[in-house]
């Protein structure tokens, strides 16, 4: 109960600190060590089998014997235990108190070669270079668990030169969707029900206080999409291991797509992929198999389209941090 309310508390300051990006990476910084003090988080990613087939994979296949590994936001110890268990020297980082429960976790498995620190990746400073930042930072919008900057932080002053971040590429995908009809959430000004017209609320001057930033944004449940629209094609991709810095990361993100599957389009479903490698990847996409990260769609009005049409639009997405201050505009 403490938690939760906890959490609560830092969610509304969080919301009211994402216009300032320092003030906002704070309370995130405190908002993450709640979260990831909750069992629930760490049972649902260890019951993600797309997630731990596919970081073990990689792990066994980019970490060799000797190699030096700093783990960064180890959470249970899993893909530090991995590591270790591949004959790597491992740092296990978190700032969450939850990193006592991994180092009894990795002691009771017999695995040894793990060394765990409870401190931000930001204070941290190994005293050598290390040959692999292992990471799991992407959060339900790839970005909103700081990801960027907390790996390239390590990178500039802990990877060794021919050191590598695994995973490294990413793929950010904005899709047109439809949603199955008994999961659709209209704009209220799109709605007549029982023969009551809400329509004159779309510029009605009440309503602007009750539309803050990230109202049109919504998680969905996989069993929600319907389908893409159009086939889908990534709108972002970018590799940590060439990134000097997150300044180099487009905010105006702008698609073409023609229409395949004729129908209402909802709004944008966002997903990413995560690539270790060619053959080790793996996406979120509610139409892939399911994972422990949540789907979000950026609503945009009702609108029906046909077949060979062309969708063109553009995301506002700065900051890239925070989805609630992105904007949508389709013509």
């Amino acid at each position: 109960m403490l938690q939760s309310r906890v959490r609560g508390t830092l969610h509304k300051v969080k919301t009211r600190a994402k216009s300032n990006e320092r003030l906002y990476n704070l309370v995130y910084d405190l908002a993450n060590a709640a979260e990831f003090s909750d069992l629930y988080e760490h049972e649902k990613m260890l019951a993600d089998s797309v997630r731990v087939e596919h970081y073990a994979a990689a792990i066994r296949r980019h970490v060799s014997p000797g190699d030096v590994v700093v783990d960064l936001g180890t959470g249970t110890g899993l893909l530090a235990i991995i590591a270790a268990r591949q004959g790597a020297t491992v740092y296990a980082i978190d700032h969450s108190e939850f990193i006592d429960v991994a180092e009894d976790i990795a002691a009771y498995n017999d695995v040894t070669g793990i060394q765990f620190e409870q401190v931000h990746s930001r204070d941290f400073e190994p005293p050598e270079r290390v040959d692999v930042i292992l990471h799991e930072q992407m959060g339900d919008d790839l970005f909103n668990e700081n990801m960027v900057e907390n790996v390239l932080d390590l990178k500039r002053r802990v990877l060794a030169e021919d050191g590598t971040i695994l995973p490294g590429k990413f793929e950010l995908f904005l899709e047109p969707v439809t949603l199955r009809e008994e999961y659709r959430f209209p704009f209220v000004h799109e709605l007549t029900v029982e023969d009551i017209d809400f329509g004159f609320l779309a510029d009605h001057p009440r309503m602007r206080k009750y539309r803050p930033d990230g109202y049109a944004r919504s998680f969905v449940d996989s069993a929600a999409v319907d389908g893409f629209l159009s086939t889908p094609a990534p709108m972002l991709s970018f590799d940590l291991n060439d990134l000097a810095s997150e300044e180099e990361l487009p905010t105006e993100l702008s698609a073409s797509r023609r229409v395949g599957a004729p129908g209402v389009m909802d709004g944008l479903c966002l997903y990413f992929r995560t690539e270790f490698d060619e053959e080790i990847q793996f996406d979120t996409s509610p139409l892939s198999t399911n994972t422990s990260w949540h789907n979000r769609v950026l609503r945009t009005p009702q609108r029906e389209f046909d077949d060979g049409e062309e969708i063109t639009y553009t995301v506002d997405a700065d900051p890239l941090y925070n989805t609630g201050m992105w904007s949508v505009s389709v013509e």
